[in-house]
């Protein structure tokens, strides 16, 4: 198991439209987005 030491205001599991949606308008606001997808983003 890997372990990063990071911080973040949000995480968004999921790279559908809405994951992808709501990931650019959090980080263009300024907030520290982890976004993770298990396929393909945009998918869905």
């Amino acid at each position: 198991m890997i372990k990063i030491n990071a911080d973040y205001d949000v995480i968004i599991l999921g790279g559908g439209i809405n994951g992808c949606a709501t990931a650019r308008k959090l980080s263009q606001e300024g907030k520290r987005v982890c976004f993770l997808e298990g396929f393909t983003i945009g998918c869905g």
